[in-house]
């Protein structure tokens, strides 16, 4: 039996994370969900995910900043981080690309179509 591929969750908003985290367990991944920067880097220093799926606009942090940061330290550099946002797909994409990050994901395409993404880049950046 193939292990459970681990995704890290942060968005400041609870509905929005309980439902993203629902969407994600239900195509088979072991989810942790974090509404908190505290939370998020708590949770960083004792469980390893193979992807980390963060909002851009939290008070208190901008994703952009997590991914910066995450790719410039040697124990995360190597996790593929996704910016996931309400901006339209093609300023989403660029933003990605400026602060590193291995993809992005618009929020306005649904939570339906954030798991088709997902699988998609799951298997197109980690296997």
């Amino acid at each position: 039996m193939q292990e459970k591929r681990k995704i890290l969750l942060i968005d400041d908003s609870e509905i929005t994370l309980a439902m993203e985290k629902a969407v994600l367990e239900a195509r088979g991944y072991e989810v942790v969900a974090t509404s908190t920067l505290m939370e998020f880097e708590k949770t960083l220093r004792t469980w390893r995910p193979d992807l980390i799926l963060t909002d851009i606009h939290m008070p208190e942090a901008k994703g952009t900043d997590i991914c910066r940061t995450l790719k410039n330290e040697y124990n995360t550099q190597d996790i593929p981080i996704i910016l996931f946002s309400s901006l339209p797909d093609e300023e989403l994409t660029k933003l990605a690309e400026q602060v590193g990050a291995d993809g992005s994901l618009s929020k306005m395409n649904g939570l339906e179509a954030m798991g088709e993404k997902i699988d998609e880049l799951v298997q197109s950046i980690l296997w």
